[in-house]
């Protein structure tokens, strides 16, 4: 075991705070590790992470007054705590305890003592004797063993003292936790805050492939005088035991129970919303527990539901969101509110809650339902949402929940009516009324990603038309000029083709009725060959291209849907451009490839969008120009380019996380845009010349259009419109086979925003 920190090793209270690291293998069975002692627990921190380390206790930070901000974590390897009654904890102090912190992260084992059938060890957060226990934290990932029977406590923040606070503390277990028992007999507490006083805010999240022994576990939210607002939250890993929101003496109000996702929980499992209840005193003396949720988000067996149990209970809620609910011979009670929400896999016939106990007493209880995201249902359909075949005792409120109508597809809402029946063993729900409206705005944002190829690939042709044409003609001057300094036969024009290339990055939004942001780039290489004619030269020759990047659309709905994904293209093509003696000069490009595309979103009730597209695309220019010398090493140059470009359509699988996936058609997009501008370098001196430019541009097209299984007319985005484009840049030449090409243009109107292009070319 070694220890950094500015203190001497031998002394585990220093004075001031410190990082302790434990390594190796150490033995020391009394020994107590505190991280930061006195005025220095604050901020202290003990590592753990060795093969064998035998201890008795560990104190992140560890005061007789206030504590803050002390952590302890176990990092890997074996730890064993030797005592009956081993501590850990972040931090412990007689003041205020806050900020402090257990970590036992994946591929650490702790080995606990459980108190040989009594009480054992226990893991906290933070501690006060005295004071107020807030937002202390215990997470594990990692492992906890036994080494005898017993008990094993886990809070997130405790206060002993008698009306003292524990606020906001919290209990996270996750990924491949595995908190083991000895025996059946064994008990597991875990509590997100822990005080004889107000326990309020506090959290237990369990997730992953937790898992637990054999033992009975008992999760709590907060317990105290007073257990108000807790959380329990379970999404995943295997519970057995106790599950409740809130256990208070004297008021559990207010707490929250979720089962959802991957939970799983054992026949034998009890679910509290709020508990009011002094057991201490004999009889046993209630309070009031009010407004406590319980959520059932997913099939689960339990042996028993209870909402809110007091002297006074009232405004208790059970929501549940799953079919094949089962509760055994406990029973499902004191609940004045029952609401069911339709899955989505929901089908007529199916029963949501079964109860197998005696008659469920349905006195004062409002039942109510509603379809979720995804129900497929028809009028006169019949789902069963309570069944118990000892049948009920009272008779519920019943009404349809008030709900606004759900997405059932990308382009269609519906809502439902139901009628809710109780009869001799159960309560039923029919559809009574069915209503499917045309919603196709939110589809349009699927679409936005074919815009977003379409500039993409009309990036890539601007860059050709610019940077690539101007290298390709730098590269054959570079070696034309090589030709003649070593005495070449022929004329000055290269005979043969010489590569060149050009990069560029780009940042723009266009306007497409909402608008999509793109941040890419392109590549362009090629081989460049200049022919002299008799009106001039032809330079010429093939390129290979490539780009792409991401994209965000943004659709000016209620919902401001938000879309992402990327795109990118790879083609081939040819170049040629003729440049006669009196300047005049005619250019144009062919170009081809293929464009993949990927889209992802979160559609309000339909949850995560998402879809991958591939499809071919082709494209070419033309352009006639000319050049004017003008006086003091001024060039002018006029020019007049048209561009077009074809993506293809695809058809392609839409995956919906809400509702069923659905076949989406792209149609084909083709752009045309005419380019008028001119372009002004001037020459300092052979090596550096300077440009500036402007140019007007209109789309007459770019409108991307799709189809979708659930029909209407879903809004097409399209950049027609008009552009400017404003254009500065730097060409060098530093000396040898090299010439450097440094562009910036901005954009404004239809498409907005600036690239920033680099050409270069060499000979070898």
């Amino acid at each position: 075991m070694t220890k950094v920190s500015n203190t001497d090793y031998d002394s585990f209270y220093p004075t001031s705070a410190n990082v302790l690291n434990v390594t190796g293998s150490f033995t020391a069975d009394a020994l107590t590790l505190i991280g930061g002692y006195d005025a220095g627990a604050n901020g202290a921190t003990v590592n753990i992470n060795g093969t064998n380390i035998t201890l008795y206790s560990i104190y992140g930070g560890k005061n007789n007054g206030s504590v803050t901000g002390n952590h302890v974590n176990f990092l890997g390897g074996t730890t064993i705590f030797t005592p009956e009654t081993a501590i850990i904890t972040g931090g412990y102090g007689s003041g205020t305890v806050t900020d402090n912190h257990v970590n036992i992260s994946e591929g650490s084992t702790v080995m606990y003592n459980g108190g040989n059938g009594g009480y054992g060890s226990m893991i906290k957060g933070g501690e006060s004797s005295s004071g107020d226990a807030e937002a202390n934290t215990v997470t594990i990932s990692g492992t906890l063993e036994p080494t005898s029977s017993g008990i094993l406590a886990i809070y997130g923040g405790q206060s002993t003292a008698a009306s003292k606070s524990a606020k906001n503390n919290s209990v996270t277990i996750t990924g491949n936790a595995a908190i083991n028992t000895t025996a059946a007999t064994d008990r597991i507490y875990i509590a997100g805050g822990v005080t004889n006083g107000e326990t309020t805010g506090n959290t237990v999240t369990i997730s992953g492939n937790s898992t637990f022994g054999s033992g009975t576990v008992h999760i709590n939210g907060g317990a105290g005088g007073v257990a108000n607002d807790n959380t329990v939250t379970i999404s995943g890993g295997t519970v057995k035991g106790y599950i409740y929101g809130g256990y208070g003496d004297t008021e559990a109000s207010g707490n929250t129970v979720t089962i959802e996702k991957d939970a799983v929980l054992d026949s034998e499992t009890r679910i509290y919303g709020g508990m009011a209840v002094d057991y201490s005193v004999n009889p046993a003396v209630y309070g009031t527990a009010n407004n406590n949720t319980i959520n059932i988000l997913k099939a689960i067996t339990v042996k028993h539901i209870l909402g809110g149990e007091g002297s006074t209970a009232t405004g208790n809620t059970l929501n549940i969101a799953a079919k094949n609910v089962t509760v055994g011979d406990e029973g499902v009670v004191g609940f004045q509110n029952m609401n069911f929400y339709l899955p989505s896999d929901i089908a007529s016939g199916d029963t949501m809650l079964t109860i197998n106990s005696s008659a469920t007493d349905l006195t004062g209880v409002t039942i109510g339902t509603a379809a979720q995201t995804g129900v497929n249902l028809n009028q006169g359909d019949t789902v069963t949402l309570i069944s118990n075949t000892n049948g009920f005792t009272g008779t519920a409120a019943t009404t349809t929940l008030t709900t606004a109508p759900k997405a059932t597809s990308l382009t269609v809402d519906t809502s439902y009516k139901f009628a809710i029946t109780q009869e001799a063993t159960a309560v039923t729900a029919t559809v009574a009324d069915k209503t499917e409206t045309s919603n196709t705005d939110r589809a349009k944002s699927l679409v936005e990603t074919r815009a977003a190829g379409t500039t993409f690939v009309n990036a890539g042709a601007d860059m050709l038309a610019s940077q690539g044409f101007a290298q390709a003609a730098n590269a054959v001057a570079i070696e034309a000029a090589e030709n003649v300094s070593k005495e070449a036969a022929g004329a000055p024009a290269a005979n043969a083709f010489t590569p060149f290339a050009a990069f560029g990055g780009s940042s723009f939004r266009a306007q497409t009725g909402s608008y999509v942001d793109t941040k890419g780039f392109g590549l362009n290489v090629g081989f460049a060959r200049e022919i002299s004619n008799p009106q001039g030269k032809l330079l010429f020759g093939p390129i290979v291209e490539y780009g792409g990047g991401s994209y965000d659309s943004y659709l000016e709905d209620a919902a401001g849907t938000h879309g992402e994904g990327g795109s990118h293209y790879f083609g081939v093509g040819i170049m040629a451009r003729q440049v006669n003696h009196d300047g005049l000069y005619y250019e144009g490009s062919l170009r081809g490839g293929r464009v993949t595309s990927d889209y992802k979103s979160n559609m309000d009730t339909l949850g995560k969008v998402n879809y991958d597209s591939a499809s071919n695309y082709w494209a070419f220019h033309l352009g006639v120009g000319k050049t004017y010398n003008l006086s003091n090493n001024n060039i002018l140059d006029g020019y007049l380019k048209y561009f077009y470009s074809h993506q293809a359509g695809d058809t392609t699988t839409i995956h919906i996380e809400n509702a069923a996936d659905e076949r989406g058609s792209f149609d084909a997009v083709d752009s045309h845009r005419l380019r008028i501008g001119a372009r002004l370098t001037h020459k300092v001196n052979e090596r550096n010349s300077f440009y500036g430019g402007l140019a007007y541009q209109y789309e007459f097209g770019g409108e991307a259009r799709a189809h979708f299984a659930g029909g209407g007319n879903v809004p097409s985005p399209s950049v027609k419109g008009s552009s400017g484009m404003l254009e500065l840049g730097w060409q060098v030449k530093p000396g040898g086979p090299v010439t450097i090409d440094l562009g910036m243009t901005g954009w404004a109107g239809k498409q907005r925003g600036g690239s920033i292009q680099l050409g270069a070319n060499w000979t070898f």
